[in-house]
């Protein structure tokens, strides 16, 4: 079992993978050949490292009483999944000319799926009676119609992931963000199953040929299949979760300060909506917070004191903070002194209305920076001080 765990764990990255876009490929009705195109790649690929586990192909083997169909159904697999791979990076670019895309990429599916039916009935006009588990391109590299099935599957492997690994290297330098980080990835994924697992399966199988004995190589390919699929999948993954990631680090860097005006009363509380736990939509949570917390600012603002900014805005360049950051303490110690106030005057207002300066104010920054500066010292040195201060009147 501890053979199949690498087989296994990736297979299960790409199958997440693809459950993060089926929605979206439901919602589309098959209209949609990039969504198409990265839900088969994903699924195929799964299908691929799932069905190369030691423990399922003896279980193939098994359950249909055919010696080696899991070999072959492997090979098949794989081939599809060269195929998917040309196909997705061709749609996922796209192009000036939608025409030419498609064209291509029905030629793919047509090149790849013949080697799909060659790789089959080659198997079948072939002799592989022996179960071979782990080494079945050494054991049949010389025997008729199966080395030739072997062949044609790592060569059109190969062709395929040098093809994706270039395509998606090019691209990088033309894109930024996640979607870098991701293409980059992909491109080391394929480039490690064409510069490893292909040459290695080839290096077998010539050895044989040769009457030489280099089976070791076969362990080389397999310890490159999983780290290679790891690569492929998280590649995929990265670009797929990337604005979900930043929103996410957004709403919880806005949680203090969620916290710090949830004493404020009298702003409009927000529509809750039912958000299933599969699908969490971060974008509408966030929206959600921001407005929470906007909505709270704006009704405390009348409690503003432009002192309090300025006071906590010498302490801070004393403190050696920079300009920006001295004005960021200066207006999250504003806005923590206020929402103090305005708690303790329960809706009246005991301050004089806030000059035009100071009610801009707690809007100049970005609510993000304002929420981690009341980590400062002189954030709550002043919130304490001012909850003391209302609390003694």
């Amino acid at each position: 079992m501890n053979g199949d765990f690498g087989f296994y764990f990736s297979g299960g990255l790409l199958l997440l993978a693809c459950l993060l876009k089926l929605p979206a490929l439901i919602r589309a009705r098959g209209r949609d050949w990039l969504l198409s195109s990265i839900c088969a790649l994903l699924l195929i690929g799964a299908g691929v490292l799932l069905t190369a586990a030691p423990s399922s192909i003896v279980f193939l083997n098994r359950v249909t009483g055919v010696t080696n169909i899991a070999a072959v159904s492997v090979y098949i697999l794989l081939t599809s999944f060269s195929g998917a791979s040309i196909v997705l990076v061709l749609n996922w670019r796209g192009g000036p000319d939608v025409n030419q895309t498609r064209r291509l990429s029905r030629i793919t599916i047509a090149i790849y799926g013949t080697c799909c039916v060659l790789i089959a009935g080659l198997f079948w006009l072939g002799n592989a009676d022996v179960e071979q588990i782990r080494k079945f391109d050494a054991y049949y590299a010389t025997t008729p119609f199966i080395r030739e099935m072997i062949v044609l599957y790592v060569l059109a492997h190969a062709a395929a992931s040098l093809t994706a690994s270039r395509l998606c290297w090019r691209w990088s330098h033309e894109v930024h963000g996640t979607l870098r980080t991701g293409l980059r990835v992909l491109a080391a994924g394929y480039l490690m199953h064409y510069a490893g697992y292909d040459p290695a399966v080839m290096g077998t199988v010539a050895a044989r040929w040769a009457g030489a004995n280099c089976d070791f190589l076969i362990d080389i390919a397999r310890a490159t299949t999983a780290p290679s699929a790891v690569l492929v999948s998280v590649g995929f993954i990265i670009p797929l979760l990337g604005p979900r990631s930043e929103e996410a680090v957004r709403y919880c860097q806005l949680a203090p300060l969620a916290r710090a005006v949830r004493p404020v009363q009298g702003a409009p509380s927000p529509v809750t909506l039912r958000i299933p736990w599969w699908k969490p939509n971060l974008r509408l949570r966030l929206t959600q917070r921001q407005t929470y917390i906007s909505d709270r600012i704006v009704i405390c603002r009348d409690y503003f004191d432009i002192r309090i900014r300025n006071e906590a805005r010498a302490a801070a360049l004393a403190g050696k903070a920079t300009e920006e950051a001295a004005a960021v303490i200066a207006e999250a110690a504003m806005i923590a002194a206020a929402v103090e106030l305005h708690r303790s005057a329960n809706g009246q207002n005991p301050l004089p209305p806030p000059s035009a300066e100071s009610a801009r104010s707690a809007f100049s920054r970005d609510l993000a920076h304002i929420s981690r500066a009341l980590r400062s010292p002189i954030v709550k040195n002043i919130s304490r001080r001012t909850r003391t201060e209302t609390a003694s009147v």
